[in-house]
């Protein structure tokens, strides 16, 4: 019971900065990315912070680049345990689609206008 109202103050806590300082964020909860899509603007760094007891990774795999018209591969593996924080900065527009090689069916994607 406890272990839970931590996480749950931990999450608020992190909620509230992040509206604050209008940080792109991508929490890890309960074995799923949340949001699991979002858009954001070429140059964006868009941070991934673990809030489950285990731990999981981001992967990526390869994007389509809308302005060249290339498939553009992102480096996006990186493990994360719990409270880790990691981030990438997307410097290219278009549609990069992210996992967990632990957990396949923890699925993500962002768009990069």
């Amino acid at each position: 019971m406890r272990k839970e109202i931590f996480f749950g103050l931990l999450i608020l806590s992190i909620s509230l900065v992040i509206v604050f300082v209008n940080l792109e964020v991508i929490i890890i909860n309960r074995f799923d990315y949340q949001p699991e899509e979002i858009t954001i603007a070429k140059g964006t760094t868009v941070y991934w912070i673990n809030m489950d007891l285990e731990g999981h990774n981001i992967t990526s795999d390869a994007g389509q680049n809308i302005e060249k018209n290339l498939t553009v591969q992102i480096d996006l593996s990186e493990d994360v345990n719990t409270l880790g924080i990691s981030s990438h900065k997307f410097n290219e527009k278009g549609e990069f689609h992210y996992y967990c090689t632990l957990h396949p069916y923890m699925k993500g994607t962002i768009s990069v206008n």
